[in-house]
């Protein structure tokens, strides 16, 4: 064989062979552990207990490094869980460990990717609470939203009202250990201390708003670079 033809060969057997190693790291089942849901009844509720209110697709990384993908789910954010669709259609919660995971859907006519993640501590933090990751890298900025849902039954009325209200908290986290920030300057550049000036001549020289998640994610990638 010739040589030329005998390197080709050798590089379609190493490609051969580097995509089934990628593929062994991946599966796209949805045949996971769960268990059934016993799904909110949403008769005459305002507002919505999942971040997004239909199914969605998604990608879920265990501790044990699986990953699943094209996975059709929800996060509950009531109970901070996962819920999914088993194959056989039926709506389960998801048991395994999670480390992190994706979802995507459409928010304002704009396809939206967003990644929560777990193993964070601090400030009464638990490490199995989701957080949203709004700017990653070194220092990491998260974001925390946990809601509850209210029912309220009118005087001389048979109608229960169900209402659902959400609180956010905001973190930086070095590590996995975090320092709660409020949407200040102030706030900000204390959990940054090291790089303050920096970031008050950036956030000057950006006419940034920290109350905006958008610019509070920017201040921190800039941080990274710096």
């Amino acid at each position: 064989m010739k040589p030329v033809t005998m390197r080709f060969v050798l590089l379609l057997l190493t490609c051969g062979l580097f995509s089934v190693d990628a593929f062994a790291q991946y599966t796209q089942t949805n045949d996971m552990e769960g268990r059934p849901v016993h799904e909110y009844s949403t008769i005459n509720m305002q507002g919505s207990p999942y971040l997004y209110p239909d199914f969605a697709q998604g990608t879920i990384l265990l501790k044990n490094g699986t990953i699943y993908q094209g996975i059709n789910m929800m996060y509950d954010q009531v109970k901070d869980v996962i819920v999914f669709k088993g194959k056989d259609g039926k709506v389960k919660e998801l048991m395994e460990p999670v480390q992190e995971f994706k979802i995507n859907f459409i928010q304002n006519n704009q396809a939206t990717e967003k990644t929560f993640r777990r193993g964070f501590s601090g400030d009464r933090l638990s490490p199995e609470a989701y957080l949203e990751v709004l700017a990653d890298g070194n220092t990491v900025l998260l974001k925390r939203t946990t809601k509850k849902i209210f029912d309220r039954k009118n005087y001389s009325s048979a109608t229960i009202n169900r209402e659902v209200q959400e609180a956010e908290d905001y973190y930086v986290a070095t590590g996995n250990k975090v320092v709660k920030v409020k949407k200040t300057k102030s706030s900000l550049l204390a959990a940054m201390p090291d790089k303050a000036d920096y970031l008050e001549s950036y956030i000057k020289s950006n006419s940034l708003i920290l109350r905006n998640d958008s610019d509070m994610a920017k201040l921190v990638a800039y941080y990274n670079t710096l």
